[in-house]
């Protein structure tokens, strides 16, 4: 079973997102309070723990929760991740994926100590149900073909 380890938003697209104790998820439009809430289909960021643990071994350094710009920092899902798969978080919260990392030709407007993650290996979701989530949470994949 996955595991939410972090839920993140920042006010501004173009600074470190900060960590949270739980964060309202809303049907959608995204996590009140986060920058993109409202916006576009995107709703949410979501960087696997795995991955992250491999830049950070090539980077030399940390990346504290939120600073790679994520919503959600998610232990234990799968590589294969595909778009139309939902994400159940917690008791409540769906999410479709719709996206893994950015077309070339789409800018990303953060990264830290030069490195950015959500180009490449992050996912892009859509809240199709809201309701809180925190760190803990379990994670749940349901495959779009189930």
């Amino acid at each position: 079973m996955a595991e939410v380890l972090a839920v993140c938003i920042s006010r501004s697209r173009d600074i470190q997102k900060a960590p949270l104790k739980a964060a309202e998820f809303l049907r959608d439009k995204g996590i009140e309070g986060d920058s993109h809430c409202g916006f576009g289909p995107r709703h949410v960021s979501l960087l696997r723990a795995e991955d992250v643990t491999e830049a950070e071994k090539e980077a030399g350094f940390s990346f504290p929760p939120g600073s790679l710009a994520e919503n959600l920092l998610v232990k234990g899902l799968p590589e294969d991740i595909r778009m139309g798969d939902i994400l159940r978080v917690g008791d409540v919260v769906e999410l479709v994926v719709l996206e893994k990392g950015k077309g070339p030709d789409e800018p990303h407007s953060y990264s830290y100590r030069g490195w950015c993650l959500l180009p490449t290996t992050g996912f892009f979701l859509q809240v199709r149900k809201g309701g809180q989530v925190r760190p803990g949470d379990p994670v749940f994949l349901v495959r779009k073909s189930e």
